[in-house]
């Protein structure tokens, strides 16, 4: 990088557009003015699921992000800056949510601490659910070929239906790139209106 102070060249030219965008429109866009504090967090985050996202495509490879396990550390990361970030506006809609009557306070102030927890959750199942749904729509299709050829014994049914299911997971596979990218977005943008929600001073 330091070679290259006047332009960017080859990955550096691809990656550094895409560190400004994260940067700019997602990170800085929700938090505020105190988004340099969580820029490297949100970034490693962006890059790890892209990254891993791009690599469990490969035949043979690890689904990394399609392992709940994975996605649930993650959300955790976020659920435990987020709210050791929470400054007393947040805290204070939370425990005493404005505007609300006296009467409903105690349903709405469990819903509240309940949101606390249903927002990391969302994070984990929306990433774990798209990525896994993608391979075993793929599997599924493949496997149509071994159905219709009923295990080898009617080989002639196999190779009529093998182009159809080839044709359609190529275009699944096409869709999951264009998910590899969209469930990274998501996810730091997600993370980033959360902590920018907890980190928000009250305007009044």
């Amino acid at each position: 990088y330091k070679k290259n102070k006047d332009h960017p060249k080859g990955i550096q030219s691809f990656l550094e557009p895409l560190i400004l965008f994260v940067r700019d429109e997602i990170i800085k866009s929700n938090i505020g003015p105190k988004y340099k504090k969580y820029t490297p967090f949100l970034l490693t985050v962006f890059f790890f699921i892209l990254i891993n996202n791009l690599m469990g495509m490969f035949p043979g490879s690890a689904n990394v992000t399609g392992n709940i396990t994975v996605t649930t550390v993650l959300a955790i990361f976020t659920f435990i800056i987020t709210n050791i970030s929470g400054n007393k506006n947040y805290w204070g809609h939370i425990i005493n949510p404005p505007g609300t009557p006296m009467a409903l306070m105690p349903i709405m102030v469990p819903i509240e601490i309940l949101g606390i927890f249903t927002k990391p959750f969302a994070l984990l199942i929306r990433l774990f659910a798209n990525i896994t749904a993608g391979h075993i729509i793929i599997f599924s299709l493949i496997s149509l070929i071994f159905v219709a050829s009923n295990n080898g014994e009617n080989i002639i049914a196999g190779w009529s239906v093998a182009p159809i299911s080839v044709l359609f997971v190529l275009f699944i596979f096409l869709i999951e790139l264009l998910v590899a990218f969209l469930q990274a977005y998501i996810f730091t943008l997600l993370s980033a209106v959360f902590i920018g929600l907890a980190v928000k001073e009250d305007d009044h």
